[in-house]
């Protein structure tokens, strides 16, 4: 079984001196002219040339990581000191750094939200037991693809997985008594995109 750890950092370009207002580097070739062959929006599996795109080749040390997104709505919901994490990496989530904060942030999302979810007729879980159940997902704070595995959150992430109704069921619900599933169900959010997502890169319909 291959396993694959992904980790997603969000980068903006900076200048010599540290400044990061210009977020985007000076290209180091010409744009490319569109292709005769657009991306398909009709939801086929065609795929067009990529010379349609240009992707940037600048050295990594051209960059300031001002986000990392493994995760979703980890960083945004129980992290304290967030500049700290962004500019962490897997192997710091690993060794306990952040996990007193996580504790600490649960426990405060336990006492604001305790009441309401049992007047949902849901049960809660104890602030230990939601660690002990999102740990293996959250620490370390990345994306694990197993590509022998069936796709889908929390192996990999589709575009219309309930990533956040899953999420929030790890760190609020005792999942010995609901399933995972069950704010996605409900759902908190959203129950599909409203448009058909194309099947072919980069995946997303054209803004409407």
């Amino acid at each position: 079984m291959r396993i694959t750890i992904l980790t997603l950092p969000l980068l903006i370009a900076c200048g010599d001196n540290g400044d990061t207002t210009d977020t985007t580097p000076e290209p180091t070739d010409t744009t490319p002219e569109p292709t005769d062959d657009p991306m398909p929006t009709d939801g086929t599996d065609t795929v067009p040339s990529m010379s349609g795109y240009a992707f940037a080749s600048d050295d990594p040390s051209a960059y300031t990581r001002v986000d990392r997104m493994g995760m979703p709505a980890i960083a945004t919901a129980v992290i304290t000191s967030k500049d700290d994490y962004n500019a962490a990496d897997p192997t710091d989530d690993a060794a306990g750094t952040f996990v007193d904060e996580i504790t600490n942030n649960i426990d405060f999302l336990h006492t604001a939200l305790n009441d309401d979810l049992m007047a949902l007729s849901l049960t809660p879980c104890a602030t230990s037991a939601c660690v002990g159940q999102a740990a293996p997902f959250v620490v370390p704070d990345a994306i694990a693809v197993d590509t022998l595995g069936t796709a889908g959150f929390p192996n990999g992430r589709k575009l219309e997985d309930q990533v956040i109704d899953v999420t929030l069921a790890l760190i609020l619900l005792d999942l010995t008594v609901h399933g995972v599933t069950t704010l996605a169900g409900v759902p908190v959010n959203p129950a599909a995109n409203d448009v058909t997502f194309p099947g072919a890169f980069p995946y997303l319909a054209p803004a409407q």
